[in-house]
């Protein structure tokens, strides 16, 4: 039974590991409507793969990548806001990685209670930390 599943689309990347309890996100691009929905729906049809080797939602802890993701426009925030206040696809803790000002603004607005990071290092000795406990 494989220890990761990789998931790859011209916006995003998910990467998913049952055994280390992490999932990784990569956001690339500016997104709309249609991107979005695309998002959500894949996230949702390929979280099961956890619990089905052992990690139960919600005991993972995820990394969203976005420095490769521009500020985003207003009806994206909202949709992303909702999926980040969703339990059944929650995680232990997440951790955000950005790369400007603005973008780190806009995660907080979004995501109120994610930590936000600009250089993967500390992100990950943060989710660690989670693993660990």
């Amino acid at each position: 039974m494989p220890s990761a599943h990789i998931i790859e689309d011209s916006a995003f990347t998910i990467h998913l590991s049952a055994q280390d309890r992490f999932v990784e996100i990569r956001m690339r691009g500016f997104w709309d409507a249609t991107t979005m929905r695309r998002f959500d729906r894949t996230l949702r049809r390929e979280l099961p793969w956890l619990p089905q080797r052992g990690c139960p939602i919600g005991q993972q802890v995820t990394l969203f990548d976005l420095l490769d993701f521009p500020v985003q426009n207003q009806e994206t925030l909202a949709a992303l806001g909702a999926m980040a206040a969703d339990p059944s696809i929650g995680s232990r803790r997440i951790a955000v990685l950005v790369g400007s000002t603005l973008l780190k603004q806009q995660a907080r607005r979004t995501a109120p209670g994610y930590g936000l990071f600009g250089d993967r290092e500390s992100a990950m000795a943060w989710l660690t930390e989670a693993i660990a406990a």
